[in-house]
């Protein structure tokens, strides 16, 4: 395996001609079995997700494999080719042998849909033969819900990919017919998933493959780049999955319970990083509930690094934290109460306080940090119109607290709201609520925005809420959207969504019995279902629920 860096002056998505990075794989040789991985978005997006990276580590530390990296064509400022090709050797994606999707969220599934077409590849899996590549998806939003894009995928691995990668390319090595590796694929490999196998409607069950734990994995950045969100930032992740369970979030659920890297694996990883870059992301869902986040932060500074940090609760932010964030001269934090009412932050599950929240803004502007960004959900289950008015009411009251603070430091910044609409999603407690149509969303936007305009130094930035609707389809829908989303490659979404009113209604806007069968239910994740309904029934009765203690689930066995 030989890597290679190139120049900071080469620009382009081509192995002669592509932005600056360190751990590129290039890989030669007979029998080896090509596959593209895909980030159906764009190279900064895609070259951001640690999951994509540790993809691209594991798939060409295997013998048999040579993987390149393949992304959603981008204008600018890389493109110069409307061709999609990888950006090793610059090849098409119809002559590859595989081409695998590495997919974190449901807005992508119209991404695999274009660049499937794009390149030539017939769009349905009963479509294409044996000369077309097989087509492959993972990632996160498939062992949510993969259904919307079954039609269009050979077959699924579901799971996490230390688990899985191996396992597939030694028995498609084994099968020269590709009927025969279909046929036999969920049976070789536990977490495949093949969509063709189950179209006689009989009951079937897919277990999600996760890692019993992290002693000896390590997941970092493989590769640093100038050219995305994270410049030049060597990523570490620290925890997978997160105790607190906020009730519409994947993270509390899919992966539960948490696990946490060993200490010294982090080590390792920051050493690792030594003389590449100075600065360090720590990525989780919850990155103070790292049982060692203080020994990790000092080992950090030791080695003069600056440490910068993907999620922080407000009520974790502790002096060690802050003194991070400052000395890394950070000028802006973010604050997620998601909601605004005390009454709304226990229906969701998220048991921060009114005070955890005002103090945790006073302690970041005492520390430097000029600028908050607070998180905002609407259209919540069981939110009321007052709810709402307590979004206004409470940013106020941070306004108060960051005012008084920045006079101390003679310099006031900015307090940015971010606003999204809530889209239940599959394998969580919510995933039987109903979306909020999106006039009512729209009235408690101008609801925040009245509230607000009179205040200064008072940003608010709205989500799509046309966009959440699609997502909420993406994330909720069954095959049927498959035909959805081809037909808004033709039409646009807007024109497909008012023709098929009565399938998107059904999906997007109305509330689930809990003993209906859901699209996603033959999928085994760790949390049971009727944990899930209980955590449903906590929310309709507005009680907080305990956070994960992260033990031995034969111990503990709460959501089991």
């Amino acid at each position: 395996m030989k890597k290679r860096r190139k120049s900071a002056r080469d620009k382009g998505l081509s192995l002669r001609n592509k932005p600056d990075e360190y751990g590129v794989v290039i890989k030669k040789g007979k029998g080896l079995i090509k596959t593209a991985l895909v980030y159906p978005n764009t190279y900064k997006t895609g070259m951001s997700n640690l999951g994509f990276q540790t993809v691209y580590r594991l798939a060409n530390q295997l013998e048999n494999v040579a993987c390149e990296r393949v992304f959603l064509p981008d204008p600018q400022p890389y493109r110069t080719d409307p061709t999609i090709q990888s950006l090793e050797t610059g090849s098409r994606l119809d002559q590859f042998n595989v081409i695998l999707f590495s997919i974190s969220f449901e807005n992508d599934f119209n991404h695999l849909v274009q660049l499937l077409e794009e390149a030539g590849i017939p769009l349905r899996s009963p479509d294409r033969n044996h000369t077309h590549p097989l087509v492959v998806a993972g990632g996160v939003a498939c062992f949510l819900n993969p259904e919307p894009i079954a039609p269009f995928v050979d077959g699924f691995l579901l799971g996490e990919a230390e688990l899985l990668l191996k396992p597939f390319f030694d028995f498609f090595a084994e099968k020269t017919d590709k009927t025969q590796l279909l046929d036999g694929l969920e049976r070789a490999v536990p977490g495949a998933y093949v969509p063709g196998c189950h179209r006689d409607g009989r009951p079937f069950h897919i277990q999600v493959q996760y890692l019993a734990h992290l002693d000896d994995i390590t997941t970092a950045s493989s590769l640093l780049t100038a050219h995305t969100a994270f410049k030049e930032t060597f990523l570490i992740e620290t925890l997978k999955g997160c105790p607190h369970g906020c009730r519409f979030c994947t993270a509390g659920y899919i992966f539960r319970p948490p696990r946490t890297y060993p200490v010294e694996n982090i080590y390792r990883a920051m050493d690792d990083a030594t003389g590449k870059t100075d600065r360090i992301g720590l990525v989780s869902s919850a990155i103070a509930d790292h049982p060692d986040i203080d020994k990790i932060c000092e080992y950090g500074n030791k080695k003069g690094f600056q440490l910068s940090f993907s999620s922080l609760r407000a009520d974790r932010l502790d002096t060690k934290i802050l003194n991070i964030l400052s000395a890394s001269r950070v000028k802006t934090a973010t604050i997620a109460p998601e909601a605004g009412s005390e009454r709304m932050r226990r229906i969701i599950n998220k048991n921060i306080s009114e005070s955890d929240i005002l103090f945790a803004a006073k302690r970041l502007v005492e520390s430097g940090i000029i600028n908050l960004k607070l998180y905002f959900m609407i259209g919540l289950p069981f939110e009321q119109e007052d709810d709402v008015q307590a979004i206004v009411a409470l940013t106020k009251k941070i306004k108060a607290v960051f005012l008084e603070e920045s006079r101390k430091k003679q310099k006031i910044g900015t307090i940015t709201l971010s606003i999204n609409a809530f889209i239940p999603k599959p394998a969580t407690p919510f995933q039987w609520a109903a979306m909020m149509p999106e006039n009512q969303l729209k009235k408690r936007v101008k609801i925040i925005q009245q509230g607000l305009k009179k205040t200064a130094n008072v940003n608010i930035n709205v989500e799509s809420l046309r966009k959440a609707r699609i997502y909420a389809l993406l994330s909720r829908g069954d095959q049927k959207t498959a035909d959805l989303i081809e037909a808004a490659r033709e039409i646009g979404w807007a024109r497909v969504m008012k023709k098929e009113k009565t399938y998107c209604n059904r999906v997007i806007y109305s509330e689930k019995q809990t003993d209906a069968f859901l699209p996603w239910d033959f999928i085994g994740n760790r949390v049971k279902k009727a944990f899930l309904m209980k955590e449903w029934q906590q929310a309709k009765a507005e009680k907080i629920s305990k956070a994960c203690p992260m033990i031995d689930c034969q111990t503990c066995r709460r959501c089991q």
